[in-house]
This record gives structure tokens, C-alpha cells and sequence, in this order.
């Protein structure tokens, strides 16, 4: 396994977990979780000091 695979395979574990991920943009950094686990998405808005319910972006695959 290269050190690719080993960053996806521990950013899988830290978004199981509940946890959030940095992950490079084109411009800049994103902070990511599981988008279905509240507790996370509460994360977020603590981390970037917003408001509960203020809109987010949101990415997915499909």
C-alpha cells in the first residue's frame, strides 16, 4: 500500500469516528465530515464559530 492509499484508508477511520478531515481545493483547505452524523456537522460549526443551520457546502460523489 502506498502513502496515498494510507492517507485515504486514515481518513476513512477519522470520518467513521466522527471525526473531521483537512483536504486540499484548488484555493483552499476544506474541512470535512460524515455529513450524516450530527454530531460532526456540530463539529464544523464550532470549529468555524457559524451559527447552528447556517448553510454549508456540501460535496458528494453522485
Amino acid at each position: 500500500m502506498n502513502d496515498f492509499q494510507a492517507e485515504i484508508r486514515k481518513c476513512l477511520e477519522v470520518l467513521s469516528a466522527g471525526g473531521l478531515i483537512l483536504y486540499p481545493t484548488d484555493t483552499i483547505w476544506g474541512i470535512g465530515c460524515d455529513v450524516t452524523d450530527e454530531d460532526a456537522v456540530n463539529k464544523v460549526y464550532t470549529l468555524k464559530g457559524m451559527p447552528q443551520g447556517r448553510p454549508m457546502v456540501c460535496l458528494v460523489a453522485h
